[in-house]
């Protein structure tokens, strides 16, 4: 009777092992599900409405299968999924929704520089306060209301929408921040912007205008131009 007893206790625990197992391989697989229908990205609302337990991501942020972009938004690893998009961009835009690639990471998007910025500079208003993780590396700039508005466009990664300054807008800018960005990059990129076809210089000086640039301006278009 004790063995029998025993082999009982035995066989319970495994079955309850088994079961234990086979929930954890289901909120698993359907965390997968919603990050691969969000293009890569979820919520952790997106995941408790379709009943997913907290334990079961917190499990896989552990093992970083998913990675924390910022406090309630993750997204899969890379390795494993077959997402193409430059997952960095995607998470800057998502850590700062309201926020716009400027200064040296506008001028590398549009190819404007050679130099490889080392952070993402991203124009916000002057009034919004935005809490930063560690990573990716984000540097925020404060615009007034009159600059920050002027020249956005909205561009998409595998569906995913970020926010740039676009060609002319980036220029000006360069000039605002000349003294920071440095005499050689802003020469680089007035130069690489005089040599390209899809320039608008009706655009650049009225950008220069409003953002009260025009004597700079002028001042290397003439040695430019």
């Amino acid at each position: 009777m004790k063995a029998k007893s025993e082999y009982s206790q035995v066989n319970h625990s495994n079955t309850e092992k088994t079961v234990s197992e086979s929930v954890e391989d289901q909120q698993i697989n359907r965390i997968f599900e919603i990050i691969r229908r969000n293009n890569g990205y979820a919520t952790t609302a997106d995941m408790v409405k379709e009943d997913i337990n907290p334990y079961y991501i917190n499990s896989l942020k552990k093992t970083g299968k998913i990675v924390g972009v910022k406090r309630g938004l993750y997204r899969a690893n890379e390795e494993g999924f077959d997402f193409k998009f430059d997952v960095s961009i995607v998470d800057v835009a998502k850590i700062v929704p309201d926020g716009v690639l400027c200064l040296s990471s506008a001028l590398a998007y549009h190819g404007l520089t050679t130099y490889t910025p080392r952070v993402y500079e991203v124009a916000i208003e002057r009034d919004k306060k935005i809490a930063l993780p560690e990573y990716p590396p984000i540097k925020l700039v404060y615009f007034s209301q009159n600059t920050f508005g002027t020249g956005i466009e909205t561009k998409y990664i595998d569906g995913h929408p970020f926010r740039v300054y676009d060609l002319e807008k980036t220029v000006i800018d360069c000039l605002r921040y000349r003294e920071k960005i440095g005499k050689d990059i802003v020469k680089e990129t007035l130069e690489n912007y005089f040599d390209r076809n899809d320039r608008k210089l009706d655009v650049l000086l009225k950008y220069a205008k409003i953002c009260r640039v025009q004597k700079i301006l002028n001042t290397y278009m003439e040695v430019l131009i």
